[in-house]
């Protein structure tokens, strides 16, 4: 089995918009051809070292290409243009996306297998039990919110194959891994695949779960959150829809350069009614951080700052969360922050949530083995 990537996008069909992108490809090649002329117009402006031991040694062209780009103030226009063309012409989204049927957009590495050593996902799930029980044993219950990838989900979207058969029995690993550890966890798969026959559960243009896909993930955590009987200060809260959808353009759409551009030389982005959740009775305690009514925890990556995921949590959990998740924030980032901070030390909540996207379980490890003792949950 390769060490590079299993999935390979055959080439696309051509788009209807052929006449439209070869217009925009030109324009994008002539005014590449001009701001790289001008550029070198005066070579004296360059600053470039022009004898025969720097051009040797690779150093004239390194210093030339960063001058000419110096040179170029259309540049990244120019980039943004050449990508338009490239979506139009061929259906590709770059390195980091995949474009699927009707402008669905999917992120390249959940289609990724990379062949690690050692076995990640195994100690991965090491940690989460021996991090289950320290804070067990600081009056913390700890559940883990494994977050299927979007594009298992809503494979169906996919105009270049399948889900790769490599990663398919990624998902229920994790699980079983997770649970023959004693670690509370919660099956988000099942419920998310349901949901998406009848509608989507992630957003077209986005790598995360729209507000349907983040109602069906509170819901779910909410449920086994109550078999747990954790005596949680009550609370309400309701979440009202905007009278009107706005225009959403996701990660992905960024991802491809095309964050600028205009909708007809890009993907379609989403469109949604924001959702607001607000509560509506009081608890036991009044503010968020520092304070021991407060008995929810939330920490994750961006999924948990997505879909109004939060506030869809406080409403199905009925109390208040204090969310913690951070974008880009990767497997351990937000909760090394969280137990960190003087918020966990000082008033610690009685149930942890961690959310954490599937595709991370089989990543390399990188901090992990000394992980516990970094946060202060071992002193070994």
């Amino acid at each position: 089995m390769s060490d590079q990537a299993l999935y390979q996008e055959p080439p696309g069909p051509a788009r209807p918009h052929t006449f439209l992108a070869t217009i925009v490809f030109v324009l994008a090649v002539l005014a590449g051809v001009s701001q790289v002329l001008g550029a070198l117009r005066d070579p004296s402006k360059l600053q470039v070292p022009w004898n025969w031991s720097d051009f040797w040694q690779g150093h004239t062209t390194q210093k030339l290409e960063k001058q000419i780009d110096h040179h170029m103030p259309a540049r990244e226009r120019i980039i943004a243009w050449a990508n338009s063309a490239r979506y139009l012409i061929i259906h590709g989204g770059g390195e980091q996306v995949r474009v699927g049927r009707d402008d669905w957009l999917f992120l390249t590495e959940e289609l990724r297998y990379a062949k690690v050593k050692g076995q990640p996902l195994q100690a991965r799930a090491d940690l989460l039990r021996d991090a289950s029980q320290a804070l067990a044993g600081q009056g913390v219950r700890l559940l883990v919110a494994l977050v299927p990838d979007k594009a298992r989900v809503q494979e169906s979207y996919m105009a270049f194959g399948h889900y790769p058969d490599a990663n398919r029995p990624r998902y229920t690993e994790g699980l079983e891994a997770l649970r023959q550890r004693q670690v509370a966890v919660v099956d988000l798969l099942t419920p998310m695949a349901k949901g998406a026959t009848a509608e989507p559960v992630y957003y077209r243009s986005d790598t995360h779960w729209n507000q349907r896909g983040a109602e069906i993930a509170a819901q779910e955590i909410a449920r086994t959150a109550q078999g747990m009987r954790l005596q949680l200060d009550p609370a309400s809260f309701e979440t009202t829809l905007a009278a009107a959808p706005v225009e959403r353009a996701g990660d992905l759409i960024r991802m491809m350069g095309l964050e600028h551009m205009p909708n007809a030389l890009r993907p379609t982005p989403d469109r949604e009614a924001p959702a607001t959740t607000r509560k509506t009775s009081a608890s036991g305690g009044g503010g968020l951080l520092g304070d021991s009514a407060v008995p929810v925890t939330l920490v994750g990556t961006s999924y948990s700052l997505r879909g109004n995921f939060h506030g869809y949590l406080q409403q199905a959990l009925q109390a208040e969360v204090l969310n913690t998740a951070k974008d880009g924030g990767g497997f351990l980032q937000a909760m090394t922050d969280y137990l960190k901070d003087e918020s966990f030390r000082s008033a610690k909540p009685k149930l942890l949530i961690w959310e954490l996207p599937e595709r991370f379980l089989k990543d390399p490890l990188d901090k992990e083995p000394d992980w516990l003792r970094q946060v202060g949950l071992t002193s070994r």
